[in-house]
């Protein structure tokens, strides 16, 4: 009776783990449902798909601490390459089971394409790191027009307040590519892309084509090519980063030009360097009387181990060739040494 009474308790004991194995496995599952939005079911259900898919896989690969594997889901080669970029610095996972969000038009390319956002996520320190200011963030999934995932970024805050009701068609689609290279933008910092962030805050006036921005060469003339002065008098598109990371390593010209490179490529113990980057109040305005020209202003809010730092960033936007517009003026201003009045706007 004894050993019949053993087995029947193995039996149950070996029944519990089986479920609760299960039930934890059935956990790390994430599947979107598109609400409205989409042109048709196939690319609705193509997008659902793939959404759901690449998160189960982020949840997954979170859990068990591994890299990214991608072979069986839809996504663009350089979101993939992207992605896996980001994912060795900022893992992070989505602890809801279900999505439920509706489907928005994009305009990021000739052909168009889908956004999926507020897509809640919670990233998992590496490091003994600790995430004090984001411990819960959202991202957006892009989808080219076939419904293949073209992109994933985090999302800023107060979307709904740029891409508000009421604006023309022409103002909403122009708000959407700001707000789309403004996520591109805060990514980049959480990737650590250097080069992404030397292109946006060299110096050089931007041009922006669908996802693709690119830097106007320096001998290239014209009004939008700001003067000397101009670089001297403000603290100007990339020096702030350069003169504040400079301070955190050695204070020296050679080390200056290469300090963006020392934060983002040294390592502690062998293991990534993170970077906190949030972004706040982030504003867009379209100018007074000039409807091709739109201001956008943030404040940047960054830490490392080593340093930390605020300030307000200005973008000046010129779509004047709506397919290729131009960011000819960036601008920095340190938030606590600015007064409000003199901050940088669109007027």
């Amino acid at each position: 009776m004894k050993k019949k009474n053993n087995y029947y308790y193995r039996l149950t004991v070996g029944c519990l783990c089986l479920l609760m194995a299960h039930t934890a496995k059935a956990q790390y599952t994430t599947s979107i449902e598109l609400q409205s939005g989409t042109p048709n079911a196939k690319i609705k259900a193509k997008m659902e798909k793939n959404g759901s898919a690449l998160l189960t896989e982020l949840n997954n690969a979170q859990s068990e601490a591994r890299s990214l594997s991608l072979d069986n889901i839809e996504i663009d080669k350089d979101a993939a390459s992207s992605l896996t970029a980001l994912w060795k610095i900022c893992p992070f996972r989505c602890d809801e089971p279900e999505i439920k969000e509706h489907c928005l038009q994009t305009y990021f390319s000739y052909f168009g394409g889908y956004q999926i956002r507020n897509i809640p996520v919670i990233p998992e320190p590496r490091n003994d790191e600790h995430y004090d200011n984001d411990k819960s963030r959202k991202i957006v999934l892009n989808f080219d027009a076939s419904g293949r995932i073209s992109s994933l970024y985090f999302a800023i805050d107060g979307y709904d307040r740029i891409m508000r009701p009421g604006l023309e068609v022409i103002d909403l689609r122009r708000r959407a590519m700001i707000v789309d290279f403004v996520e591109q933008f805060l990514t980049a910092f959480l990737r650590q892309d250097i080069n992404c962030l030397h292109d946006i805050l060299s110096g050089d006036a931007l041009i922006i084509n669908g996802k693709v921005i690119t830097r106007k060469s320096s001998n290239e003339t014209g009004d939008n090519k700001l003067s000397p002065d101009v670089k001297y008098n403000m603290q100007y598109p990339g020096t702030f980063l350069l003169s504040a990371l400079s301070y955190v390593f050695q204070n020296t010209e050679s080390k200056k030009r290469h300090c963006v490179q020392f934060i983002f490529q040294r390592k502690i113990k062998k293991n990534y360097a993170r970077i906190n980057v949030v972004f706040e109040d982030v504003k867009v305005d379209r100018h007074s009387t000039k409807d091709d020209i739109y201001g956008v202003t943030l404040v940047l809010h960054w830490d490392s181990r080593y340093y930390s730092d605020k300030g307000s960033l200005f973008f000046l936007w010129d779509f004047k060739d709506e397919s290729k517009p131009e960011i000819p003026i960036c601008m920095w201003q340190p938030y606590d040494e600015t007064p409000k009045d003199k901050v940088f706007s669109i007027e």
